[in-house]
């Protein structure tokens, strides 16, 4: 997909979105050790996440910007973006029903990166298992992550806003075995 990439002038951004243990990070950290001329941003580089009582939204927005604005040429592959945050904020207003976060603000942040997933150098790929597993990676069942009901429901919002806002999405059936494929064809 990177095929016409030809300046260093030029900035093209790859992100990689899935949920939680679905390989975007080994992917990422893979081509990091083994590419060193395309720039690797991970999925958080903010420090420390708020704590998850404080439903502090606006962190993962500014995690987001810095994410999107470290880099300002070459190939930058970016551990989820906009997509996830829009996607954690809207489930998470199905699934926690004392979810409190105004997300009215999330839904107008992302209206700011409009352009940028329509932009012919912008690319999404979607990293799906097909719901064959699922990695719980937080203990409060009512967050997105929390359950795998919860999950699946954020996997069809995510799935539904990357068609929706993304020009350049690739929806891609992950399992470790081809890895090596899909990297591939992330940097080729």
């Amino acid at each position: 997909m990177i095929l016409n990439y030809t300046g260093e002038n030029m900035k093209k951004i790859i992100f990689l979105e899935g949920l939680p243990g679905v390989g975007k990070s080994t992917i990422a950290k893979t081509i990091k050790n083994n590419y060193p001329d395309i720039n690797v941003v991970d999925e958080i580089i903010s420090g420390q996440m708020p704590n998850y009582q404080e439903q502090n939204q606006e962190w993962f927005m500014k995690n987001d910007d810095k994410k999107i604005s470290l880099y300002n040429q070459g190939i930058i592959v970016i551990d989820r973006g906009p997509i996830s945050t829009l996607s954690y904020n809207q489930t998470r207003l199905i699934t926690d029903k004392n979810y409190s976060f105004d997300i009215t603000k999330v839904v107008k942040w992302f209206e700011s990166y409009h352009r940028l997933l329509t932009d012919p150098n912008t690319y999404v790929y979607y990293l799906t298992n097909k719901k064959q597993s699922y990695y719980i990676s937080i203990e409060h069942k009512d967050d997105p992550y929390g359950s795998i009901k919860n999950q699946q429901l954020l996997e069809d919002i995510s799935i539904y806003n990357s068609q929706k806002y993304a020009t350049n999405l690739k929806i891609i059936e992950y399992h470790k075995q081809n890895m090596e494929e899909i990297i591939n064809e992330i940097i080729n």
